[in-house]
Formats: structure tokens, sequence, C-alpha cells
């Protein structure tokens, strides 16, 4: 009896064990510039061509916790049609206008001290990938513009004694002559204050103080005020009688001792304000704004008793 071999099934699998494998081509969905992009800056209206003929933004997160961004209402954000959408906290805007193929996207500067990593998926044809930002601050800025509004009907005058102190002035002389009560007014100061619902309002100032000339006080054609003053948010004091300026003297007459007291007019105002940026490296231009108020002394006067 003669034994049947099948060796068939064994040749079938021997010949489709040595064919190859065929990989398929790598589809990009965009431009490989955006799959590490490394910014300093903050831009508007940047426009990335998106390839494929129904294409989505599936979502925004945040590249190291993966946490999913939310939009103005609250929800995650994404865009599947035309229009826009912007992140809760605002630093980011996504639109598709009628350009079927370009996402375009305006990003806000980004002032903190850690850098902004973010991923933006694409959905495009049934393929997925992400767009991945890396957003540092800016090496400077510069402030280049300045808009001030006073406030109607805020400035207001009045006349007080508030920080001000009674001195004995002496003149042991023979002759009159005028002696030094800057003192009175030692604790008197200029008062200038600056409040922004936005912190990135102060953000953007570099590391040493940056002073700002504000609008100056006039009165009756006279300027009663003009100089520079602090920019940071809150207050800023100032004393009235500077160390090495000049003094405050009131004639004393000879081989004479008296009290000296004065009183001293502020003037206090309010106003709107919107400072416009510039990161010195990009060139990229934003404003900020917030509210500005001030409390000045105008004017003084001393009197001599008993």
């Amino acid at each position: 009896m003669t034994k049947r071999f099948f060796i068939l099934p064994l040749l079938l699998l021997s010949i489709f064990s040595c064919k190859k494998k065929v990989s398929q081509p790598e589809i990009k969905l965009f431009s490989a510039d955006y799959k590490d992009m490394q910014l300093n800056s903050g831009f508007k209206n940047n426009s990335i061509s998106i390839k494929g003929t129904d294409w989505s933004v599936e979502y925004v997160k945040d590249a190291v916790s993966g946490e999913v961004f939310l939009d103005q209402a609250g929800q995650p954000i994404a865009l599947k049609g035309l229009g826009n959408v912007e992140l809760q906290k605002g630093w980011l805007k996504l639109e598709r206008k009628q350009a079927n193929d370009q996402l375009t996207l305006s990003l806000k500067e980004n002032l903190g001290t850690t850098a902004r990593k973010f991923l933006i998926g694409i959905l495009a044809d049934g393929n997925r990938d992400q767009l991945s930002f890396t957003q540092t601050r800016g090496k400077g800025y510069t402030l280049v513009k300045k808009e001030i509004t006073e406030v109607p009907g805020s400035r207001k005058e009045y006349t007080s004694e508030e920080g001000l102190h009674t001195i004995t002035a002496t003149n042991p002389d023979w002759v009159a002559k005028f002696v030094d009560i800057s003192d009175i007014y030692k604790d008197v100061k200029h008062m200038s204050e600056f409040t922004s619902d936005d912190d990135d309002a102060f953000n953007w100032v570099n590391a040493t103080d940056t002073s700002v000339f504000m609008d100056e006080i006039k009165k009756d054609g006279k300027i009663y005020w003009s100089q520079p003053v602090a920019y940071k948010k809150g207050q800023s004091l100032e004393p009235y009688v500077k160390t090495g300026g000049s003094k405050i003297e009131i004639l004393v007459q000879a081989n004479t001792s008296a009290k000296a007291r004065g009183k001293i007019t502020y003037l206090s105002r309010e106003s709107h304000y919107t400072f416009t940026i510039k990161n010195s490296s990009s060139g990229n231009l934003f404003e900020v704004s917030g509210t500005w108020k001030q409390k000045v002394p105008i004017s003084t006067s001393t009197e001599l008793y008993e």
C-alpha cells in the first residue's frame, strides 16, 4: 500500500511567509514644522494648512498634564466647522474661515516664567495627528504707546493736615533768617495706584522696575505735577520732601523760637489707561489696560505761632 503525502498546505505557507510586508506611506496632515514649534512670542492670525477635505480640531490639551482645555462656554474646546473658538483663559483662539484648508491661530504672549506646552488634535479624512507648541516668555518687552483718559468728575482738591507734624523753628542769630521746616512734611506722600482685571497687565514688566510718565497735572495753565511713577500692581508711595531735594523754609526773626505748622492741598484723580507693548525680539504688539489713581500734594502753607 502506497503512502500519500499532503505537502500543498506546507508549500502555500512557505510561499506566503516569503512575501515582504509592504508598509503604508505616512499620511501627513500638516507641515512638519508644526510637530514641535518653539516660540518666544505671541502672534495674531497665523494660518496653518491642513491636508484633508474633511477635517476638524478635536481638542486642545496641556502637553505635560494631558488636561483638555475648555472653551468660553466651559466645554472641551473643539472646532468642527466654520467659525471660531477661544480658550476659557483667553490665551488661544482658533478660527476656520471659508478657505477649507486653513486653520487660523491667534496666541497671546506667555508672560509667565514657565513654558506653555500644548497640543492641538487634528482629525482629517479619518486620520489623526497633533500640532505641538512650546511657548516661552520673550526676552524683553517695551512700552511703545500710551493712551490715558482722566475719568470726568474724578478730580478733587481738598486741604488737610494729613501726614503733617508740628515742629519748633529756632533762630539763635542776631538777624532774621530763613529756617528749614521741611520736617513738617516728612510723612507726606505722593500716591500712585495701578489696578487691572488682567494680571498680564503687569507681568510684561522686565526684571528691573519700570517707570512711566503719566499725564501731567495742569491747573489754570500751570503744571503742578509732571514726573514718572513706578508701574506695578497696587500702590506706590513717594515722599513729598526728598532727601537732597529743595528745602521748605520760613523766615524766623532774630533770637526767636516759635512753633511751626502747615497745611497741604491735595489733588486726587482717576484715569483709565491702555498701553501698547512690543515683544522686543519678535515685534509682536499687544495691549494691556487698567485704572490709575493718583493723589498728589500740589501746594502747602506754613505759619509760625506761639
